[in-house]
């Protein structure tokens, strides 16, 4: 049997079907309205027998599914084509330039001969790859041996004080062990340092850095790294652990925007420089040297776990050697005037020097 029904009155018209085509089975049939979501629906009920309440149960649950079909289907059609974050291209890297060709000084310990190397390659590095003049002292020894350690580097703190430039500091054993001798501790005398011809820079270099080191305003002109892969954190002295500290070659990417004074990420901008990650950096001549270098020394104290211990000498090795004394004793005076008097000619010695150079040439 089939029964049609309308709702007079009404701007909607359902057209409900009802039909009877089996025993204790009723299907309604009717159109959902075009601005309704939910549906209300009343039963006249008769006589309360098993097979009527049968049907009623149905028909509520069937009404029930067809008034959450009609909801989700006219939600999904008021709804617009899904949209990207505006913010999702804008962090992809950005590769940028170098514009500006900056200076960094390197302040380092000469732990091992291997050690040595690493230093050089990563001048070299610095320099090809990244285009960067690097003053280290053993790239300068002349100069260095007529002024003196003190005066040296007093100066070039001086110029990069007056600039934008950076002094990197490459913490190691050494410097540890020497920061201590500093502070009261054992007196440490490594073979590097005798071997050298300029002795050991890192003492004077933290005698004189140290007390503007530890100013706030300072940290800017100061970059603290290591070679993660040779040395850790525990290597790094107590006053170096106030600002950030840079895994070698992991993090050498921000160790080189910090010498561009700049920043690596912005707001709604990351930038990069092709080359310098862990992954590339030694895809190039001087990476690739920089690179064997760090395996060499590593599998090295991998061979040699009492490397640092071996290195170190005794005080009547020292004695031995004539030309390591009189070094000793030279740089022990330069330390001492340093900190009782005040070095104040330092700039007109290099000008003299320079003045000199000029005259020579022509």
């Amino acid at each position: 049997m089939t029964n049609q029904t309308t709702i007079p009155g009404s701007l909607w018209d359902p057209r409900i079907t009802v039909f009877t085509e089996k025993e204790n089975l009723i299907l309604v049939e009717f159109y959902s309205s075009e601005f309704s979501e939910r549906y209300r629906v009343f039963f006249q009920t008769c006589s309360s027998t098993t097979g009527s309440k049968f049907i009623e149960i149905c028909l509520v649950l069937l009404l029930i599914f067809v008034g959450f079909l009609v909801y989700f289907l006219q939600k999904a059609f008021r709804r617009g084509p899904p949209t990207t974050s505006p913010s999702a291209d804008q962090q992809q890297p950005e590769v940028v330039q170098v514009q500006e060709r900056k200076r960094v000084l390197v302040i380092y310990s000469l732990d091992h001969l291997l050690y040595k190397n690493i230093v050089l390659k990563l001048a070299s590095f610095l320099a090809a790859k990244c285009g960067t003049d690097v003053v280290l002292d053993m790239l300068d020894s002349t100069r260095l041996g007529v002024l003196g350690s003190i005066q040296w580097l007093e100066w070039h703190k001086e110029q990069i004080e007056r600039s934008s430039d950076k002094i990197l500091i490459l913490c190691s054993r050494g410097v540890k062990a020497k920061w201590r001798a500093m502070c009261g501790g054992k007196q440490v005398f490594l073979r590097e340092d005798t071997l050298s011809p300029i002795g050991d820079t890192l003492t004077p270099s933290l005698t004189l850095l140290v007390p503007y080191f530890i100013r706030s305003a300072s940290f800017e002109k100061y970059i603290v790294a290591y070679f993660d892969d040779i040395f850790s954190e525990e290597d790094i002295p107590l006053p170096f652990k106030i600002t950030v500290r840079y895994k070698l070659m992991k993090q050498f990417e921000e160790v080189f925007f910090r010498i561009l004074n700049t920043e690596k990420h912005e707001p709604g901008r990351v930038k990069q420089i092709d080359g310098l990650s862990e992954d590339t950096y030694h895809e190039c001549p001087s990476g690739r040297a920089l690179k064997d270098a760090i395996e060499a020394f590593h599998e090295y104290q991998l061979e040699h776990p009492h490397w640092f211990q071996e290195e170190l000498l005794e005080c009547p090795e020292l004695e031995d050697e004539e030309a390591t004394a009189a070094s000793d004793e030279k740089q022990i005076m330069t330390i001492t005037d340093h900190l009782t008097y005040s070095v104040l000619n330092s700039v007109q010695i290099i000008s003299d020097m320079e003045i000199q150079d000029c005259r020579h040439s022509k």
